[in-house]
């Protein structure tokens, strides 16, 4: 049987849901924190992104090998693994991508960039610190050079830490 891989935004959900119930476990086991599981189609391929940190700040080569193995495994054992072209397993690097609740809440008062699209379907960028998020409507503020401006997170097409 092949695999049926619609893209749809509700497929997305499903196996990220999937595999971070899976993961979130281990990942707490080995005394690092789940910052986010991506679930995405890249080019021809479906491909699972793992992101992990620590309280710290950073992940190094040997962190990230010691704790691939048992992810690989549970992801394995998941339904959805046929879904599933390229595991990556890794960190959510300096210039990490805001999408959860609790990314905001994190990194509040922490400079950001923001990529929507003007009336025009113009790509535009704001940089600026994020001032307040509400996690209910997903709406932020962004203080900036510009001064205050307000996003909803379902308008911009990517947020990110910007160091």
């Amino acid at each position: 049987m092949a695999k049926e891989k619609g893209g749809k935004k509700n497929q997305a959900e499903y196996v990220e849901k999937q595999v971070l119930s899976a993961v979130a476990p281990i990942i707490e086991q080995y005394g690092y924190e789940l910052w986010d599981v991506i679930f995405e189609k890249e080019g021809a391929m479906w491909s699972l992104k793992i992101l992990f940190d620590n309280e710290n700040g950073g992940i190094d080569d040997t962190q990230c090998e010691e704790i691939t193995a048992p992810l690989n495994e549970a992801v394995d054992r998941l339904p959805c693994l046929e879904l599933i072209d390229i595991l990556e397993v890794g960190s959510p690097g300096l210039d990490r991508v805001l999408r959860k609740p609790f990314h905001f809440e994190r990194m509040m008062g922490q400079p950001i960039k923001v990529t929507t699209k003007d009336e025009n379907g113009k790509t535009v960028y704001f940089n600026g610190e994020l001032m307040s998020y509400d996690g209910s409507t997903g709406d932020f503020l962004l203080h900036g050079d510009e001064g205050d401006i307000s996003f909803n997170t379902s308008k911009c097409r990517r947020i990110a830490l910007n160091l």
